[in-house]
């Protein structure tokens, strides 16, 4: 490996670094959260420039800037650091995560990665014009030139001003990735806050391992779907599985622009979580508004890319199956191979969790599994019925991509299962009592006036 992808990583971290901070008021985890500040600031720039013209250097420079001022004003507001941010902590969540992001050393070979998303970085490296004309072109709509561009931006943006490469690319996706299923990990432990850290560190870290599990190739290969997964599965821990979803709303609002902002099935799985948090924080509807920002952003992606002419295989076509019952049974049947145990003993232990443990989930401050699985069975029923109406020949289709869109499923499930497992042996502690090893717990919204930093 040369020297220009460790250098890409290093300006991923540089540029998305004073945002990060600002986010968590914490050097060590900022670090780890960096790289996916740097996509969505190189998604802005790749946006505005499609909107207004110019070369792409010049809008990361802006929005690099703007980042930097709005650190800056964040900075002095009062805040305090986010629990679970030292350098301890952040090795906790890191070491574990490190061999499997042994495979980026495999060859970029995935189909995937060259003909959609490193097709899209090349054009968007190249300037407005250029990639006004690719994502209108005819020719292009094999590369599905309707997608989000988050995925794409952060290696457009190194590709704008070094010579382009793959291997650069993908490294530089997999930081980006890796960042999100960080972010998971973190969220998770963030949220069995009154869970004991013998049970609830390594519950966090295998959620987070659960991102290599259905497509192992998907963290380090450049695609996009363990990307969106993660940024999806880290905002329902914490919108739907936390007690107070939007005490700390940046992170996970953050986390649900990633995800609505990389796929066209992350913005709808995002409206899905947006709907749900909405119905629980009915009686702050105010705040509750904040979840359909990164739904209203991933919007006007869709909006903004029918005007530049994008076209979609799957809104552009109907099935052509005449045997709709045979098309929903190979989905089904191909679904269960790859989450259907999974998902099926989640539900089990659901069952029997929510019959006997549901005092010791409350004490443990766990919202109500019925989200989860609502969230859950709301991808599920998108993803069949993306199946079904496509136009693509269904086994062809199955077989090329199942693997890689249960993602959400499998994590969501994952992340039910952390939460019975820490009603059943988290040995739940009041607010403010925690082991040694843990920070004290952040102060309550009332009765607390937090210090701004030094």
């Amino acid at each position: 490996m040369g020297l220009t992808p460790i250098l890409a990583v290093l300006a991923l971290l540089t540029a998305g670094f004073p945002l990060a901070f600002a986010i968590l008021r914490t050097p060590f985890l900022a670090l780890l959260l960096a790289p996916l500040v740097a996509a969505l600031s190189s998604t802005v720039a790749v946006v505005l420039m499609l909107v207004v013209g110019g070369p792409l250097p010049l809008w990361i420079a802006l929005v690099l800037a703007a980042g930097a001022a709005g650190a800056w004003w964040l900075l002095r507001r009062p805040g305090e650091p986010v629990p679970y941010g030292g350098w301890p902590h952040v090795l906790l969540i890191a070491l574990p995560l490190l061999p499997p992001c042994l495979l980026v050393f495999e060859p970029a070979f995935q189909w995937d990665a060259h003909s959609i998303w490193w097709l899209h970085a090349g054009y968007f490296a190249n300037g407005s014009e250029y990639a006004r004309a690719a994502i209108g072109s005819p020719a292009f709509v094999f590369s599905h030139t309707d997608y989000p561009p988050l995925a794409s931006a952060p290696a457009a943006a190194v590709w704008s001003v070094v010579e382009p490469d793959f291997r650069t690319a993908q490294l530089v996706g997999a930081t980006v990735t890796v960042s999100a299923i960080a972010m998971l990990a973190y969220l998770v432990r963030r949220t069995l806050d009154r869970v004991s850290a013998r049970v609830a560190w390594p519950l966090a870290i295998a959620v987070g391992l659960a991102s290599w599990s259905t497509a192992s190739y998907g963290v380090t290969g450049g695609l996009a779907d363990a990307l969106w997964s993660a940024a999806f599965a880290g905002a329902v821990v914490a919108l739907l599985l936390g007690a107070d979803p939007l005490r700390r709303p940046l992170l996970p609002l953050l986390l649900l622009s990633v995800a609505a902002l990389t796929k066209n099935e992350g913005l709808v799985a995002a409206a899905g979580v947006a709907l749900l948090v909405t119905l629980r924080a009915r009686a702050d509807l105010r705040r509750a508004a904040l979840v359909w920002l990164p739904v209203l952003a991933g919007g006007a992606w869709a909006v903004l890319a029918r005007l530049l002419d994008a076209q979609s295989d799957i809104t552009n076509g109907a099935s052509q199956d005449a045997d709709m019952v045979e098309r929903f049974q190979l989905t089904i049947a191909a679904l269960w191979d790859v989450v259907g145990p999974v998902l099926a003993g989640a539900a089990v232990v659901a069952l029997l969790g929510t019959l006997f443990l549901r005092e010791r989930r409350r004490a443990a401050g766990l919202a109500a599994d019925g989200w989860l699985w609502a969230a859950n069975g709301y991808y599920l029923a998108v993803l069949v019925g993306t199946y079904l109406s496509g136009p693509n020949d269904i086994e062809w289709w199955l077989i090329t991509s199942v693997e890689r869109v249960t993602l959400p499923v499998l994590l969501l499930s994952a992340v039910s299962l952390a939460g019975w497992v820490a009603a059943a042996f988290g040995d739940g502690h009041p607010a403010g009592s925690r082991p040694a090893i843990d920070e004290p717990r952040e102060p309550a919204l009332s009765g607390a006036t937090p210090k701004a930093p030094g």
